[in-house]
């Protein structure tokens, strides 16, 4: 597979996996802190078994890919558990490009810690992916532009941070170990946290009744069972396969892609995800995803 195909892959995974995140916490989970719950649940099945796969293709890797690999889960919980939280008081197309901030973190973390120096070029890159994060947090309300949901930008703004933070800690993890190893590693200590945070034993009694929901569970085993491992596998992959510039460029249209499927999803033959599609709307959310789109393809090239 070419790192070409593997980020193509990553990035349509990672899209409905935003849309089908957005039905599974706002709609189907009562409260989003069973959501959290059953998410880590699977979390401590998956990296286990995703571990299994790295000992019976060449083992875990250096010891320093074991640590890095500790480190991005961290990352990753952070990133995931502030990410679902303004999912659920957000629309999915306003917070997906909220979220392709992390590039720009990635790149600031990068010149703090590993003295890499920036162009002009780059700086008004950032420059302009911020311009359009500004504006896609913007609505119209009584003849004036207001900040939507205040609350769910700072998390969402937030959650893009800690996922510059999980690019530059995964990357250096998959120099010193497998793919399967990194993923593994870091798909467990996710889980470990999130149950840490939210496993309680009302909520735990809970799970019972959330298993006899068929629907639910369905949905959940394909979202977080099956497409946002795939998802997270195909990126790893992509980034041991080419270089970070090269991913980041085409993941950079995650953000676009998402915007179509929620325009499709919300039309009034298949109102699935209820996005308002007045002119306005759909305009200042094309113009603020374009410019972040544009401005994180600078900022990486």
């Amino acid at each position: 597979m070419t790192w070409l195909f593997a980020v193509l892959l990553s990035t349509m995974f990672f899209a409905w996996v935003s849309v089908l995140d957005k039905k599974l916490v706002t709609d189907l989970f009562p409260d989003v802190r069973d959501f959290y719950l059953v998410f880590g649940l699977m979390q401590l099945v998956l990296g286990p078994a995703f571990m299994a796969i790295a000992w019976a293709t060449g083992g875990f890797g250096e010891a320093d890919g074991v640590l890095w690999g500790v480190v991005a889960g961290f990352a990753w919980a952070g990133a995931l558990l502030l990410f679902f939280y303004g999912l659920s008081l957000e629309e999915v197309s306003r917070a997906a490009p909220l979220q392709a901030l992390s590039p720009v973190f990635a790149t600031l973390i990068a010149v703090a810690v590993l003295g890499e120096r920036l162009s002009l070029v780059h700086w008004a890159a950032m420059v302009v992916v911020v311009t359009g994060a500004a504006l896609v947090s913007l609505r119209r309300e009584n003849g004036a532009f207001r900040v939507v949901r205040g609350r769910a930008v700072p998390i969402l703004v937030g959650s893009a941070l800690m996922i510059g933070v999980a690019f530059v800690t995964t990357k250096h993890a998959t120099e010193f170990a497998s793919v399967w190893s990194v993923q593994g590693i870091s798909t467990l200590v996710l889980g470990l946290i999130t149950l840490a945070v939210f496993l309680r034993p009302a909520r735990l009694s809970r799970v019972p009744a959330i298993a006899r929901d068929r629907h639910l569970v369905w949905m959940m085993l394909l979202t977080e069972g099956a497409l946002a491992p795939a998802a997270v596998f195909t990126l790893m992959l992509a980034f041991s396969l080419g270089e970070v510039s090269q991913v980041s460029v085409v993941s950079a249209g995650r953000p676009l892609l998402l915007l179509a499927i929620s325009v499709a999803l919300s039309t009034r033959w298949w109102n699935v995800l209820h996005e308002p599609l007045d002119r306005e709307t759909v305009g200042l959310k094309l113009v603020s995803t374009v410019l972040i789109v544009g401005g994180v393809i600078a900022l990486v090239v």
